[in-house]
């Protein structure tokens, strides 16, 4: 016997037995195990397939994300109002007023003898203070301060609606520079906005407030409080019609410019969207308060001698126009205070945006000869009496 013939000890041939048809066994056996691998390939793509067509119909079924809300002191975010807008009204194509070319010379002898024959842009002064507030935001009773001797306390601030009662302010909000000393609170997360006037720190650690007011649900409201609450003169929000940081950045303003005058008409007459008026002037060539105020489309604005943000507001005043909402010491256009940006991130963004051209010269050389009067219509023609 060969050693190639030997068998280990206990060996009962059955491996010799298994030797006769060696190419036969080895051919089926692989055959098996090509089968087996082909199985378990096509076995493991398809839960593959499964898996991945499952994933992608739960995605499609599970809702999109809600976007973050702001959180309290968060700049450059800006509350918008419903369909009714009144910020948001394009009088591009609307009617002059018959009395146009008259309230238009008013207006200019209200501009041309002061400060250098400017309207001015309030960013640092009597301007709108934004605060973002949401649920970590202290919340206080604005105390009733009469300044103004009313001798009493209006209904509506501590009953009814309770507009001065659990107000949220900032622990280090600061209100507007200037004797208006106003702010304005808006929480995305309520749909709530508050704005007050003369607005003071107490020594107590609380607030206390000459007048303001509350909207609810300031989504699907129209930009105006109810009378004869808020901060403006005419009822409308401050924030509806400021020029933002984020669209003096951008050099695009959509929406209607707040304007405030020196003498707009006397207060018993005012013009929609204005909900009343603080207005001295009984000519009939007053411009009302609530009156809107067009650049002429047919001004080309490339042309004209002004700043870029100049020029951002010359063609937002063509398609938006001013609105007449307040009265001040001097003609101006509303702009958003950089005190919160500057709390919030160390820097006022103003310098910059304005390119080291001061406030009161950004709208030197506007065209006010070609601004006109839009007509509101006898219906929005409105009188206190």
């Amino acid at each position: 016997m060969s050693t190639s013939d030997a068998r280990p000890p206990g060996d009962d041939g059955a491996a010799e037995e298994l030797d006769v048809v060696p190419d036969e066994s080895s051919e089926r056996r692989q055959g098996r195990r090509r089968g087996g691998l082909l199985l378990a390939l096509f076995a493991a793509v398809l839960v593959v397939v499964l898996v991945l067509v499952s994933t992608l119909l739960t995605r499609q079924e599970e809702p999109p994300a809600p976007a973050p809300l702001p959180t309290a002191g968060q700049v450059g975010a800006y509350p918008s109002f419903g369909q009714k807008d009144v910020f948001d009204v394009d009088v591009s194509t609307a009617p002059v007023h018959e009395n146009s070319p008259a309230m238009i010379r008013n207006l200019r002898s209200q501009i041309e003898p002061h400060y250098g024959g400017i309207a001015g842009l309030n960013i640092t002064q009597y301007n709108p203070v934004l605060y973002v507030v949401d649920s970590t935001t202290p919340r206080v009773r604005v105390e009733f301060d009469d300044c103004q001797h009313k001798g009493h306390t209006p209904p509506g601030l501590f009953d009814g609606r309770k507009q001065f009662v659990d107000v949220p302010v900032p622990a280090d909000a600061e209100t507007s520079v200037g004797g208006d000393s106003t702010i304005t609170l808006w929480s995305p997360s309520t749909d709530q906005l508050w704005e007050f006037w003369v607005m003071k720190k107490t020594g107590s650690g609380g607030w206390s407030a000459c007048w303001g007011g509350r909207i609810d649900d300031v989504s699907r409201s129209p930009g105006y409080f109810e009378a004869p609450f808020g901060v403006s003169a005419s009822g409308l929000v401050t924030t509806g019609s400021m020029i933002t940081v984020e669209e003096a950045r951008a050099g695009r303003i959509d929406h209607a410019i707040g304007m405030a005058l020196i003498a707009p008409a006397q207060w018993d007459r005012f013009w929609y969207p204005a909900q009343r008026s603080d207005g001295t002037d009984a000519s009939p060539n007053a411009v009302p308060e609530g009156a809107r105020l067009r650049l002429d489309p047919d001004v080309d604005v490339d042309s004209l001698d002004l700043t870029p943000l100049g020029k951002a507001v010359a063609r937002a005043a063509q398609k938006y126009g001013f609105i007449v909402v307040d009265t001040a010491g001097s003609v101006a256009v509303m702009a958003e205070s950089g005190q919160p940006w500057k709390q919030r991130t160390g820097t006022d963004p103003w310098p910059e945006i304005l390119g080291g051209v001061p406030p009161y010269k950004q709208l030197e050389n506007f065209p006010w000869d070609r601004v006109q009067v839009i007509d509101p219509g006898p219906a929005a023609q409105k009188s206190a009496g």
